[in-house]
């Protein structure tokens, strides 16, 4: 990916947004799962995640996730469920599905 950039996840720890496979929300915190299949666990919220992602392949798909979207398998677009390469099923929002759209 030529514009990967890195990412602060605490004060010691960064990761590049290449290997970010999805984010999740935990009230305050958020887990960061990793492509490898690690995890980890930052004190920062998924907002502000997501306005340092903001042009690099990620999409929020609901108000819990947000996801790599080169590690996406594929898209029912009747369930408005997305696969992942981890074969997790995330759910769509209807109020995102057309901005979703547009992106894929």
């Amino acid at each position: 990916m030529e514009n990967d950039i890195v990412i602060a996840i605490n004060k010691h720890q960064t990761v590049r947004s290449s290997e970010i496979l999805m984010l999740k929300a935990d009230i305050n915190y958020t887990h960061i799962l990793l492509e490898n299949g690690n995890s980890i666990l930052s004190s920062r919220t998924l907002g502000i995640f997501e306005r340092r992602l903001f042009n690099q392949p990620f999409f929020r798909p609901n108000r819990a996730i947000i996801i790599n979207l080169d590690y996406m398998i594929e898209f029912e677009k009747s369930a408005s469920k997305i696969k992942m390469s981890n074969n997790e099923i995330i759910p769509l929002s209807r109020r995102r599905t057309k901005q979703f759209l547009t992106r894929i």
